[in-house]
């Protein structure tokens, strides 16, 4: 490992930026398109998937459309009966059922 000091300013934007990951904590909401990056499509195809009523979680209004990154990543984790994540109609009570018994 080499112990010298960054010179340029790309290495300093590097190390300020690998700083920034590992020190600031991950952000409480999530925007459309961070979710659509963990889903891995682009921001037309979630919105068509959200219209559809594919995605499960609500989101909330605050400056656009945000979502709670807890309830996303535990909606990701959960799959119905067919290996499929739920949907806006069926995920709420799961999501309810997830909070009562991390409560516990």
């Amino acid at each position: 490992m080499d112990d010298s000091k960054p010179t340029t300013p790309s290495e300093v934007g590097e190390l300020l930026d690998l700083l920034r990951e590992r020190l600031v904590p991950a952000s409480v909401l999530l925007t459309r398109d961070k979710f659509a990056e963990l889903l891995a499509v682009g921001t037309s195809t979630f919105d068509r998937l959200r219209e559809r009523g594919k995605i499960g979680p609500k989101p909330i209004r605050l400056a656009g459309l945000k979502w709670h990154r807890d309830e996303v990543l535990a909606w990701l984790q959960q799959r119905d009966r067919s290996a499929e994540l739920y949907d806006v109609g069926t995920w709420p009570k799961v999501w309810e059922r997830i909070q009562k018994q991390s409560s516990e």
